[in-house]
């Protein structure tokens, strides 16, 4: 067998491989996405943490009712984990690149919605939606592509969780 042969005994370097391109498509999706870069205004992080807590409840609601058995509710969660990857990766682009930063505006947004009603909840919630739909819109493919894998990663952690 010479080396230019494909060896049908040789072990796949498949997760390396997967790691791999994952990590070029975040790379090139940065590039791509490098001119729409800019520094977004305090009140639109808050506006954002607004938008992820909300649809984190909606989300955990519905990946209990999947795990429970009710399968027919899994593309609303994988819509709904859709929706928030799509805003949360447009605020990065936008300039929130602090993971430390993100996560305190998230927390200050749960804390603040525990004070909400219900009806405030789904104006939000509304809101929100409305603005992920127009981000997928103005997504590249490939942008749509790590949309999606974020995602489906999400789901799975999530409907794989105790």
């Amino acid at each position: 067998m010479s080396a230019h042969e494909p060896s049908f005994h040789r072990r796949s370097s498949t997760p390396r491989r997967s790691r791999e391109v994952a990590l070029f498509g975040v790379l090139l999706f940065a590039v791509s996405a490098w001119h729409a870069v800019r520094a977004a205004p305090e009140d639109s992080y808050e506006e954002t943490a607004n938008c992820i807590a909300v649809m984190e409840v909606n989300a955990d609601a519905l990946a209990k009712q999947v795990k429970a058995g009710d399968q027919q509710r899994e593309p609303a969660l994988r819509t709904e984990l859709v929706r928030a990857a799509a805003i949360v990766g447009r605020t990065y682009l936008d300039g929130m690149h602090d993971e430390r930063v993100a996560k305190a505006h998230l927390v200050a947004a749960r804390e603040r919605q525990k004070t909400w009603d219900q009806a405030r909840r789904d104006s939000v919630h509304g809101a929100c939606l409305k603005r992920a739909d127009a981000e997928l819109a103005a997504s590249s493919g490939l942008e749509r592509v790590l949309i999606d894998r974020v995602a489906d990663h999400r789901m799975q952690r999530m409907l794989s969780e105790q």
